[in-house]
């Protein structure tokens, strides 16, 4: 082998050891009043999810780290969290000191963006909300726990229903994102609520207006971003329980997980439940038929590696709500019809407890999802996909409690591929692809909307940049959404027949739909001392209309309307100007 060869060989190891070099980052947390080593103390790597806690003596060690930059948290109860943007190139070491909180503080760490980024960098106008506040506010579903958040409120019509609105805007305005994964139901309607268990929701993050560019079309409001609680240090397993009682409705509400990390194997398991009687106002005392029941489970399996990690979850939501009719006789006493076809006014005992009446309606959801996170030589990729079931019936006739009236059968896959390129001359940039494929089969005895197929495409271009107290962002983004559905004739009995027959009226007409437009953001941040920030922030959004608006043709039991669609409807274009301030935790 001549020298050349030898040289060659040798560059060739050295760049490959180079590429695969494992690091690891340690250190000691103490306080910083007395100087004491603190143990227990969080040590957590967000785009990873992957951290430690402190040992008895205060040390931390995190292993098997590729060479890049790192959004590093360190928290513990009781003290001001500390945010650090590290760059590992060899094992490296560094110390904390931790000062006293005198109240406890939100997350400072935000992940509805393109990575990991400081919550008062970040020029998109964004709010975290802890599992804490969630549960000191809510009430009888996981939106209740939002409404104190300026610019978020809630439409509520029902006992569990709530759905969210963004300064003003909400229904198919808001996404809503579960671990990443886009939430797809009927959220177009009334008394259809986000269908997400509370009980495994850490924490949220609301980004306001049209400045998430990664979720494509229908975000001009917002996005609600609803996170899983953080992944275990390896070696521990944690099971907790957690019960509610409320007494305006006996409501009772318990939940039971189970969560590990062994070697970098994660799991979570999780079994909730939930149930209401009839609520109470001043008023009426007593609302008949305004109970609901829900039962959840969802399982969680990880393995986080040098490599990155791969999460998969299964999560299955099941919920039977009564619908308030609210229907009464002369005296203003409730009334309702009972299996004979009587009319009969309710009485004591139709008061009490947990009963199931008409209508009501049940929601099964299930969801499928894999959230994906791979660490290249240059650069990182995250790629989630995910698959949902979403079936609601409505329930209407007593004398026939297993036929529904309304059936809708929704499936959805969706996908989200991003690139993060590895940070250069100071740049932050990320591209990627998004959308989901959706059809929607009406299998009840009525037909509200027809059934359709959807497909959504997208692509977008994110990029950031801090210099010194100033942090400058900004991206495009592309969608795409075409949808189709074949016409819809019905008979005099309202069943579905050829569009020969004679008796053949149409109820939907057939339909090709294609819709193009381009969303954008332009923001900066700057940290005008260590106690505030100044942002400013200019978006575009973009909205297609959805099946609903464009077609719908038929009556709503559920929410007292006719609803008809306006099939020329044209896509709906945002703009927006964002200038806050924000005090930055002490």
């Amino acid at each position: 082998m001549n020298l050349k060869s030898v040289l060659l060989l040798v560059a060739f190891v050295s760049a490959t050891l180079n590429i695969f070099a494992q690091n690891r980052i340690s250190g000691t947390v103490k306080d910083q009043e007395n100087n004491k080593n603190l143990a227990g103390v969080s040590v957590y790597i967000a785009d990873l999810k992957a951290g430690t806690t402190t040992d008895v003596n205060g040390n931390y060690e995190i292993k098997n780290l590729k060479r890049g930059t790192y959004l590093l948290e360190i928290s513990f109860t009781g003290y001001e969290p500390i945010i650090e943007k590290i760059t590992i190139a060899q094992d490296t070491v560094m110390d904390f000191v931790l000062s006293p909180a005198i109240t406890e503080l939100n997350e400072l760490i935000i992940t509805g963006v393109t990575r990991s980024t400081e919550l008062r960098l970040s020029p998109v106008i964004v709010k975290a909300v802890d599992g804490n506040t969630l549960k000191q506010n809510s009430a009888t579903n996981l939106i209740d726990g939002l409404r104190n958040i300026p610019g978020v409120n809630q439409i509520t019509t029902g006992t569990g229903i709530s759905k969210p609105t963004i300064r003003g805007l909400g229904y198919n305005r808001v996404i809503t994102l579960n671990n990443g994964i886009r939430q797809e139901g009927q959220q177009w309607g009334d008394e259809h609520g986000i269908e997400i268990d509370e009980n495994a929701v850490d924490r949220v993050e609301v980004v306001k207006g049209p400045g998430s560019l990664m979720y494509g079309s229908d975000g001009i409001a917002g996005v609600l971003n609803f996170l899983a609680p953080k992944a275990l240090p390896i070696g521990e397993i944690k099971t907790q329980v957690s019960t509610n009682y409320q007494s305006n409705n006996n409501l009772i509400g318990y939940s039971l997980s189970n969560a590990g990390n062994k070697d970098g194997l994660q799991w979570l398991g999780r079994f909730s439940n939930k149930f209401a009687g009839n609520y109470q106002n001043a008023y009426d005392g007593k609302v008949f038929n305004s109970g609901f029941k829900e039962l959840n489970g969802s399982l969680f399996l990880g393995i986080n590696k040098r490599w990155g990690h791969s999460h998969l979850t299964v999560s299955s939501y099941n919920n039977t709500l009564n619908l308030v009719e609210g229907e009464r006789d002369e005296l203003g006493r409730f009334i309702y019809e009972n299996a004979n076809g009587d009319e009969v006014v309710a009485s004591g005992n139709d008061y009490k407890g947990y009963k199931v009446g008409f209508p009501h309606q049940t929601i099964n959801h299930l969801g499928v999802s894999s959230n994906n996170y791979f660490i290249l030589n240059k650069g990182t990729i995250n790629a989630d996909f995910g698959f949902q079931n979403n079936k609601r019936r409505e329930y209407e006739n007593p004398a026939a409690p297993n036929e529904p009236a309304l059936f809708f059968d929704l499936n959805t896959l969706n996908y989200n591929v991003r690139y993060n390129f590895e940070k250069s001359r100071g740049w932050e940039t990320s591209v990627g692809i998004g959308g989901m494929w959706q059809s929607n089969t009406n299998r009840g005895e009525e037909f509200l909307i027809p059934a359709y197929n959807l497909f959504d495409a997208g692509a977008f271009l994110f990029t950031q940049k801090t210099f010194g107290k100033l942090t400058l962002a900004g991206g495009l983004r592309f969608d795409n959404r075409s949808m189709n559905s074949k016409e819809l004739y019905l008979n005099e009995d309202e069943e579905p027949v050829q569009s020969t027959d004679p008796d053949a009226e149409l109820k939907f007409s057939a339909f090709n739909k294609n819709y193009n437009g381009v969303s954008g953001s332009l923001g900066l941040s700057y940290q005008v001392d260590k106690n505030s920030t100044l942002k400013f922030n200019v978006s575009r959004g973009f909205r297609a209309p959805n099946s609903t608006e464009l077609s719908a043709n038929g009556r709503h039991e559920g929410t007292f309307r006719y609803l008809f669609g306006t099939p020329d409807l044209k896509s709906e274009i945002s703009h927006q100007i964002d200038d806050d301030y924000f005090p930055n935790p002490k």
